[in-house]
């Protein structure tokens, strides 16, 4: 990646970093007043008395975080605004943009923080801004200065809608002046546009490992690079906030859609940028491509979680997938997909809220069916309180990181014992690594205790350790209720998700919907669930019409798999089927709908088995269904 700096480097940077000042300090701003602004534009210059740099600084920082390896050098800097105090509930932001010798450029944007009063006005700031002076893509070399400017959500001319508005870019960092981009695509005033289908799909979900909900991701992409090269002249767009985007095969599809003239503005969490992050790939590809890519940091441990994919305004995408290999491949994941109006506009507004852009009222109820919020400001884990509350039946909670947490004096976890105390039958999927504090990366976390909590409440809890990876996990986050309705998002159940993150939850009555997340809860069972019993779950029954030509007088046809049912891969133990009508060969399955289940044929006779050839086949027990294959 990088090469270690020399003890002249490090005095060059010593020499060009300013001193870092205490609250009591009052600094001379080091950029002139914006001027005043002039009508209703988002993005108009800020007056100096409504927001107005109060003063900077850096500092080289040493390295005292052990995952930060001694060869990247960074440069910690702090930004403080001075800001009218014309309102209780503020949005400010320092915006911050590092030029490489590469050509890329890392665009990171830092939610300030009230730090204090200054006559009247107030003082708002951050001082957790990183530079990483080798760490571009590839390891390039900051090169020339660091750009950095204010953001404030305000009404400037108070005709009740507000705006980001804007003081000009000063030079944080580095020698000489700092050149702005000649074509900024994160400027205020950034929409993300709407074009519903006329003839809007059905809602769809996927399910990782064995469904690879990539794959939704990579042909949403194609279809607008398509509508593009069929339209040079129109706008067509990728949106996305992604908290991990490090998949090769989306990051490359991204790549070739920025090529191809598709407008693409992506955004992640500012400290998956660090260098040092080397697992995570991704960014430094599309950095190196020109690809606009927004690093978003919240303070301290919060972090831009969301998982959000807008294509052409059109559809949207969200769920517990982040877009990367491992949560394609090995994890447990969903991955939700809608074409619903409503909701692609909600998500629509809430990704220009990410992008720095004035956060609105959105989402709530959208109908009958719909129900979408965002946190933290719109606390969606009150809704699920609302959910679980209104139980009557069965409350499933299948969720990667489970951890009690108040709110309102409440807790979503005395609301599960509290249904499972009025007779609901109560259920927690939860990843065994964050619950048991497993291993991870070298990492051993805390037994964490809520999971026993709930079950001596009664509470049937299930801790799932995933095999299909080394640092696999059941990263799932959904809830369904009386099975009539699900959610699901990036939203888990712990302090940070609820009071910090960005975290969105979409809450869908739709039979056909829940009937997918309820069959991948009883798959979920059956791998993990030691007390898992097949009776007490729905019934699914599965014709299974095989065609094969290739038997001899004597031979019989056999079905084995993976499960005790189906022989546990040991063909004398599988289901024979019955030659009667053949060449074609009949047997019926049954097993709890939902149960996915490894399988082939196998010819045996006299001779010997034979195992057909290829992969093993996969199929997931429906409730009612008909298989047609053929012998290979």
């Amino acid at each position: 990646m990088s090469r270690a700096p020399s003890l002249l480097f490090f005095a060059a940077l010593l020499a060009l970093a300013g001193c870092g000042q205490d609250d009591a300090a009052e600094p001379a701003p080091s950029a002139p007043a914006a001027p005043a602004a002039a009508g209703k534009a988002d993005g108009a210059f800020a007056p100096a008395d409504v927001l107005a740099l109060h003063g900077s600084g850096t500092w080289v920082d040493p390295v005292e975080d052990d995952a930060r390896p001694p060869e990247w050098s960074v440069v910690r800097a702090w930004v403080d605004a001075r800001v009218a105090n014309a309102r209780f509930d503020k949005r400010v932001f320092v915006e911050v943009d590092v030029p490489y010798d590469d050509g890329s450029r890392m665009r990171t944007l830092y939610t300030a923080w009230h730090r204090g009063a200054l006559g009247g006005h107030e003082r708002w700031g951050t001082d957790e801004i990183e530079l990483y002076v080798d760490g571009g893509p590839d390891a390039a070399h900051i090169d020339g200065a660091v750009g950095a400017r204010l953001r404030l959500q305000h009404d400037l001319d108070g005709d009740g809608r507000d705006e980001m508005v804007v003081t000009p870019w000063f030079t944080l960092w580095g020698e000489g002046d700092y050149a702005p981009p000649a074509d900024d695509p994160w400027a205020p005033g950034l929409d993300s546009p709407l074009n519903p289908a006329e003839a809007p799909a059905a809602d769809s979900v996927r399910f990782a490992p064995f469904e690879d909900p990539g794959q939704v991701v990579l042909t949403e992409i194609d279809r607008v690079i398509e509508t593009q090269r069929a339209d040079p002249s129109g706008r067509h767009t990728v949106h996305a906030a992604i908290f991990n985007l490090s998949d090769p095969a989306i990051v490359e599809k991204l790549v070739e859609a920025h090529d191809a003239g598709v407008e693409l503005r992506l955004i992640t969490d500012a400290k998956k940028l660090r260098p040092w992050s080397d697992w995570l790939r991704g960014d430094d590809r599309l950095l190196r491509a020109g690809v606009p890519l927004l690093g978003v940091r919240r303070p301290g441990l919060g972090a831009m979680h969301d998982k959000i994919g807008l294509f052409d305004g059109r559809a949207v995408t969200t769920g517990s997938m982040n877009w990367e290999h491992g949560a394609r491949f090995e994890n447990h994941e969903n991955l939700l997909h809608s074409e619903d109006p409503a909701l692609v506009a909600a998500f629509a507004r809430r990704f220009e809220a990410l992008a720095g852009g004035p956060l609105v009222a959105h989402g709530g109820r959208l109908d009958e069916a719909t129900w979408v919020g965002f946190g933290p400001d719109q606390a969606p884990h009150v809704e699920a309180g609302h959910l679980i509350d209104a139980a009557t039946e069965r409350v499933d909670v299948v969720m990667f990181t489970a951890k009690d947490f108040r709110y309102d004096g409440e807790s979503l976890f005395a609301k599960l014992a509290a249904a499972a105390a009025r007779g609901v039958e109560v259920s927690l999927i939860t990843d065994a690594g964050v619950s048991e504090g497993l291993e991870y990366f070298g990492v051993v976390g805390e037994d964490d205790q809520t999971d026993e909590w709930l079950e001596a409440r009664g509470v049937h809890v299930v801790r799932a350790d995933n095999a299909f990876g080394q640092y696999a996990s059941m990263h799932h986050k959904f809830l369904l209720v009386d099975d009539a309705l699900v959610g699901t998002g990036a939203l888990n159940w712990y302090f940070d998700a609820a009071f910090v993150n960005d975290e969105d939850f979409v809450v869908r009555r739709d039979p056909a919907l829940v009937e997918r997340f309820r069959a991948e809860r009883v798959d979920l069972l059956r791998r993990y669930d030691p007390d898992f019993d097949a009776a007490e779950h729905p019934e699914g029954t599965l014709e299974i019409a095989a065609t094969h030509q290739g038997t001899q007088f004597g031979e019989t046809l056999v079905l084995v798999g993976d499960l005790p049912e189906l022989g546990a891969w040991d063909p004398a133990a599988g289901v024979a089927l019955d030659p009667t009508d053949w060449p074609r060969w009949r047997a019926r399955v049954t097993l709890p709908a939902g149960v996915r289940f490894r399988w082939k044929l196998v010819t045996r006779g006299p001779d010997g088995d034979r195992w057909e050839q290829g992969d093993d086949r996969l199929t997931q027990m429906p409730r009612d269904g008909e298989l047609e294959v053929r012998w290979r």
